[in-house]
C-alpha cells in the first residue's frame, strides 16, 4: 500500500511494522562513518534529527558518541525494537513516532539532520522541506546511501533475488534533488566501506528484512530463496555482507 498521506497511527500502511524483529539484525553503520557524522553535527551535546530511524542502528551509534538524538520513525514496531535494544553509553535516544515529512519537532533546533538508508521511502519534496525547517543556522543535512558491493557472492544473490522479484532492482534515491529542494548547496560526497560476515540465521533475517523480499514474496517462494541464499553462501566461502556507503552532506549557509 502507498505511504503517501498515511498516518503513523495506521499500522497497516507501514510495512516495517512487520519487519522490525528482522530489521534489528541488519548490520549497523561503520565507526568511521558515525565519527564523521558526529563531527558534522559538532560533537558531544549536538542535537540530531534522524529521519526514518528504523530500529535505531545509527541513532544509538551517534548517542554513544555523546550526541542528543531524536529518532523519527513512523513504524511503531521499529521504535519498540529501538527501545528494547541495549541503551547507548551516551544520552538516551528520544523516540519520535512520526513521519519524516511531518515530524512535529521544533524548527531550527538541530545541528544535524540525517536520512540514512531511508530516502527512497520519503516524499523527496516534503521531506526536504521538513529537513530544511529543522536545521539550525549553520547546521548540516546528511544523506547516507548504502549499496551492496559487486562481489561474486552478492552478485549471485542479487540475481537470485531478481528472479524471485523483478522489482528488486530499485532506482537510486534522488539525493541531488533532496538537497536542492532543501535550499542547500550541492552536497559533498564521501565514501565508506563496511563488511560483516553473516551466519545462516542472520542471513535469513537480513534477507527477510528487505522490503522487496520478506513482505513481497509468498511463503514458499521466500523459503526457496532463503535456502538458495544459504547454498550460495556455502559455495562462496561464507556470507560476506559488504557495503559501499555514500555520505552526501551540505551545510546550511546561514550563520549560526
Amino acid at each position: 500500500m502507498s505511504r503517501r498521506g498515511a498516518s503513523p497511527d495506521d499500522p497497516r500502511r507501514w510495512v516495517f511494522n512487520r519487519l522490525a524483529e528482522d530489521y534489528a539484525v541488519r548490520p549497523g553503520y561503520p565507526a568511521p562513518l558515525c565519527d564523521r557524522l558526529a563531527a558534522l553535527a559538532g560533537g558531544p551535546g549536538a542535537r540530531v534529527a534522524d529521519l526514518g530511524a528504523g530500529t535505531g542502528h545509527l541513532a544509538r551509534a551517534l548517542a554513544g558518541r555523546g550526541l542528543r538524538v531524536w529518532a523519527v520513525e513512523p513504524a511503531r514496531a521499529m521504535l519498540d525494537a529501538l527501545a528494547a535494544a541495549p541503551a547507548p553509553a551516551g544520552p538516551a535516544v528520544e523516540p519520535v513516532h512520526a513521519t519524516a515529512e511531518e515530524t512535529g519537532l521544533p524548527a531550527g533546533a538541530f545541528d544535524l539532520v540525517v536520512v540514512a538508508d531511508a530516502l527512497h521511502w520519503l516524499d523527496p519534496d516534503r521531506g526536504a522541506r521538513e529537513a530544511a525547517r529543522l536545521l539550525a543556522p549553520g547546521g548540516a543535512l546528511a544523506v547516507v546511501t548504502p549499496r551492496l558491493a559487486d562481489t561474486p557472492f552478492l552478485r549471485a544473490l542479487g540475481e537470485r533475488i531478481a528472479q524471485a522479484n523483478f522489482k528488486a532492482r530499485p532506482r537510486p534515491p534522488p539525493v541531488p534533488l533532496f538537497f536542492s529542494v532543501a535550499g542547500l548547496p550541492a552536497p559533498a560526497v564521501e565514501a565508506f566501506e563496511d563488511e560483516v560476515r553473516l551466519g545462516p540465521d542472520a542471513l535469513d533475517a537480513v534477507l527477510r528484512s528487505l522490503s522487496y523480499v520478506g513482505p513481497a514474496l509468498g511463503p514458499a517462494a521466500l523459503e526457496a530463496l532463503l535456502a538458495d541464499a544459504r547454498a550460495l553462501a556455502t559455495a562462496h566461502g561464507g556470507a560476506a555482507w559488504r557495503r559501499e556507503i555514500a555520505l552526501a552532506w551540505a551545510r546550511d549557509p546561514r550563520s549560526p
